[in-house]
């Protein structure tokens, strides 16, 4: 008799477990922001759709289902989709210790508490990167493929997206939080005016912390220069100045002469006495220098 009243107990029990398995959650549809920083002022947005109206209670809690926030108290909900945002902050208005939160529903009607299982990871703590290297420190970004671009190397404490500023302004942002390396050229955002720019890093973590730039370092866009701006030179002698370019061929105007050459040496005889300007072109770009030739 021990026996089979065991087992029909046993058969009771596994009766009421199978019928609970049937009965549908009185919610639906879940979703939930994973990350949330009071620091940046990301939020987290908790939404959920609900079958029947019902009195509904939306808390906060802690891994030991402790309640650090109540944002509903016992509100009266239509069916259908609804929306809630936590802000990070605790009932007594500071932020929450960084750590793991998960939302709690209660719907008194229905007799149902209910732990969401989607986590909310509350992150106050900035991220940090370093730059390791960069791969020039001269560009020259006229689409020919020869040193167009700037790649900058990075490593941070966490995944985070990294942010590239040129004088005090941004230009580029990673799209990957996982990314070691960024690329900076014309087709997005390096300017075509030639000069020395001034370069930091900063990342940005998923929950919207922005972290201490890194090091300064600095990049020369240049296209074509001359060697001297004011080049002396006697009658009868000879022109020589450098010229700085990536550009394989370049064209060289002086008065009426001219000509294509490739050397990074440009001599050119110097003619008569006078006051010339000497240009020099690369795939549209202009450097000039004033010669004086004396007599």
């Amino acid at each position: 008799m021990l026996v089979v009243g065991l087992l029909g107990g046993s058969a009771a029990a596994f009766a009421v477990t199978e019928r609970l398995k049937l009965v549908r959650s009185p919610i639906t549809h879940t979703r939930v922001d994973k990350v949330v920083s009071p620091a940046s002022g990301r939020r987290a947005e908790i939404s959920f759709r609900v079958r029947k109206a019902d009195r509904l209670s939306l808390a906060i809690v802690t891994p030991n289902d402790r309640v650090v926030r109540a944002l509903i108290n016992s509100t009266n909900v239509r069916a259908g989709r609804q929306r809630y945002t936590w802000n990070g902050r605790g009932d007594d208005g500071k932020f929450v210790p960084d750590g793991t939160y998960k939302p709690r529903v209660h719907l008194a009607n229905a007799h149902r508490t209910i732990l969401l299982p989607n986590p909310i990871v509350v992150d106050t703590k900035p991220p940090h990167i370093a730059l390791v290297r960069e791969n020039l420190t001269v560009v020259s970004p006229d689409g020919d493929a020869r040193h167009d671009y700037l790649k900058v190397f990075f490593r941070t404490t966490e995944p985070a997206r990294a942010v590239l500023f040129a004088n005090g302004h941004k230009v580029v942002k990673v799209k990957s939080f996982k990314a070691g390396s960024l690329q900076w050229g014309r087709r997005n955002g390096m300017p075509t005016k030639p000069g020395i720019y001034r370069l930091y890093l900063r990342a940005i973590d998923q929950a919207g912390n922005s972290g201490p730039r890194s090091r300064l370092f600095t990049v020369r866009i240049r296209f074509i220069e001359l060697g001297r701006h004011i080049i002396h030179a006697r009658a009868g002698g000879k022109i020589v100045v450098p010229v700085s370019t990536d550009a394989r061929f370049y064209t060289w105007r002086i008065g009426s002469r001219h000509g294509r050459v490739r050397s990074r040496r440009l001599v050119l005889g110097a003619g008569a006495p006078g006051r010339y300007h000497l240009v020099v072109s690369a795939r549209g770009h202009n450097a000039r220098a004033l010669v004086v030739v004396a007599p």
